[in-house]
């Protein structure tokens, strides 16, 4: 048989990915758990990147208090556990011992209180797979073909990926509250799916084009193919030019009709907003006059510091931010509140537009 050289790459890659994560760092069975029965942290690789990270007795207290006020306070969307979905966050962190940036780590450690309360797991991968910036691709492939070697009823669903340079502002906000509610699949349909269950790949866009720091992506085997293509994507079309390298692949590939239909660009405010103001500034601020809408606002989900020119210092400063301010659902403190959006978004959608 001829194979294609781009299908032997991605069969080779995806056959080197699932070895590796055959040796990560901590190994757990992830299914639909209780609340806290597991760790929340999954660490792939050497570890070295998560070894100041510690999820203490006080962490863990700290989250059952927030999560009975998110429970308390927040609307149905915004609720621990919204639809039920078996969803879990995915990150990386290279970290060098000359340089090891351990202010990345204060965005990671939103995550994992973010997770705490949610019931959910956190991947970080400590170790690089492939080189740059795929390895973002890369790592979530491997989690998917895990994911996928297990019984449909214990395996993940959904994978939400935020880069690093990340940090949760609404810990109340479970990212699966952004997937259509008709988007769940029966694993025995005989009927034709709807535009929602076709979905696997929720992403945003920016005035540069499609922004691959925080996505969301179904488990499943569109899923597989599509990142397979992304990672081989630079060896079997080389006379392409990636200004964004996997970045622009994936936008690439998404306008091609294989992958097209199955993609949403969810409105960028939802789970990927940018820093407008100071930290102190967006905490005092009272009105949204002069912001564009993708800055970050009192009530948004998750602040991206993509291209910020200060990122140590506003990765720590906004980190802070989001804990002292995670109650606004309470004193009602808000400047945007998206859940009316994503209803009128996705029931927009089911009628055949956007």
């Amino acid at each position: 048989m001829n194979i294609p050289r781009w299908a032997k790459i991605s069969l080779g890659i995806a056959v080197a990915v699932l070895i590796y994560n055959t040796n990560v760092f901590v190994r757990h069975r992830y299914g639909h758990v209780k609340w806290l029965e597991t760790h929340p942290l999954q660490v792939h690789g050497d570890g070295t990147c998560a070894d100041s990270i510690r999820v203490s007795e006080s962490l863990i207290e700290k989250a059952k208090g927030m999560r009975q006020q998110c429970q308390n306070s927040a609307s149905p969307l915004r609720a621990y556990g919204s639809w039920g979905t078996r969803i879990a966050t995915a990150t990386t962190h290279f970290s060098n011992p000359d340089n090891p940036q351990r202010f990345f780590q204060k965005g990671i450690e939103t995550h994992i209180l973010h997770s705490l309360i949610h019931g959910s797991r956190l991947h970080v991968l400590c170790t690089p797979i492939i080189d740059h910036m795929w390895n973002k691709q890369a790592f979530v492939q491997s989690i998917l073909l895990q994911e996928l070697a297990k019984p449909p009823q214990e395996r993940l669903e959904w994978i939400f990926w935020a880069d690093r340079d990340t940090v949760i502002l609404d810990y109340c906000r479970n990212p699966a509250s952004y997937i259509p509610a008709k988007s769940h699949r029966s694993y025995n349909a005989a009927t034709e799916p709807t535009r929602e269950q076709n979905l696997n790949l929720l992403i945003t866009q920016d005035t540069r084009g499609l922004n691959a720091g925080v996505f969301l992506i179904r488990v499943c085997d569109w899923s597989v193919n599509f990142l397979s293509d992304v990672i081989a994507f630079r060896h079997f079309k080389p006379d392409v030019e990636l200004p964004f390298d996997e970045q622009t692949a994936m936008e690439q590939l998404l306008q091609e009709d294989r992958y097209k239909d199955n993609v949403a660009y969810i409105p960028q405010p939802w789970i990927n907003t940018y820093a407008w103001d100071t930290a102190e500034d967006f905490m005092n601020r009272k009105d949204v006059e002069g912001l564009d809408d993708w800055a970050a606002r009192k009530g948004d989900f998750l602040i991206h510091f993509a291209g910020n020119w200060n990122k140590e210092l506003n990765l720590v400063e906004y980190a802070d931010v989001g804990e002292k301010m995670f109650n606004i659902w309470q004193t009602r403190d808000i400047l945007r509140d998206v859940s009316m959006d994503i209803d009128y978004f996705w029931g927009n959608f089911s009628n055949g537009q956007g």
